[in-house]
């Protein structure tokens, strides 16, 4: 169809703007069915709720993605809504509520490309961004680091409030919270690197998505939520 080559080059154009997802948002009958929230794209050993997947599988709400060493995966969101992508040994889980795609993080590192309104949930952290953000998010035994990549972002834990501006970065431990100040331009190669890579990284995977789905290698939908066949 016409509207892949044009997602893939979107992707490849360090993920500019989100890619088209063939899934339709579901009407007000849907309600009670199972919910797809996109599709997910593998390279290397992608699991979704302990089964290993290929790409082209279908993610449902409470389906929990997971990569292992050397692997990744983006999850590219309904009706071209974002993509979401899993650097190695990353876990994370996605649903919508009120409108705004919210995401579980249990472990590991994911980057958010999104065309509406994301949140973050991880530990205590709440990471909160408007629509058009292109952030990151890690947790690790260090704890909770935000990357507010392109626009600014809101970090909440319990109570207190931290915004981020663009360029702006938090680490949240178990006892502090240290906001870093935005890096100064000319940036580094080095910290232009981290964004870079990442997103050609997301461009490689948009390019085996293309071939999977054109062999028409689909794999079939493992989510627990997903309706039986």
């Amino acid at each position: 169809m016409a509207r892949k080559p044009v997602a893939l080059g979107l992707l490849m154009m360090c993920i500019v703007q989100a890619p088209f997802v063939r899934a339709n948002v579901p009407n007000k009958a849907a309600r009670g069915r199972a919910v797809p929230v996109g599709e997910v794209v593998a390279h290397g050993h992608v699991f979704m709720n302990g089964v290993r997947v290929t790409s082209g599988s279908t993610v449902f709400e409470g389906g929990r993605v997971r990569t292992s060493a050397g692997a990744n995966a983006i999850l590219m969101l309904r009706a071209g809504a974002g993509v979401i992508a899993l650097l190695p040994e990353s876990e994370a889980s996605v649903g919508t509520a009120d409108g705004v795609w919210t995401i579980e993080l249990v472990r590991g590192t994911i980057l958010i490309r999104a065309r509406q309104a994301t949140e973050v949930r991880s530990g205590r952290a709440r990471v909160r961004a408007p629509q058009g953000n292109f952030y990151r998010v890690t947790r690790s035994d260090e704890g909770v680091h935000v990357e507010a990549l392109e626009r600014p972002a809101t970090v909440q834990v319990g109570g207190r409030t931290f915004p981020l501006a663009a360029g702006q970065s938090l680490l949240l431990r178990e006892d502090s919270a240290v906001v870093a100040a935005p890096t100064p331009s000319p940036q580094p190669s080095r910290a232009r690197r981290r964004v870079v890579i990442p997103a050609l990284v997301i461009g490689a995977l948009a390019v085996t998505l293309a071939l999977t789905v054109a062999r028409g290698e689909r794999s079939k939908v493992v989510s627990p939520v997903a309706p039986q066949r």
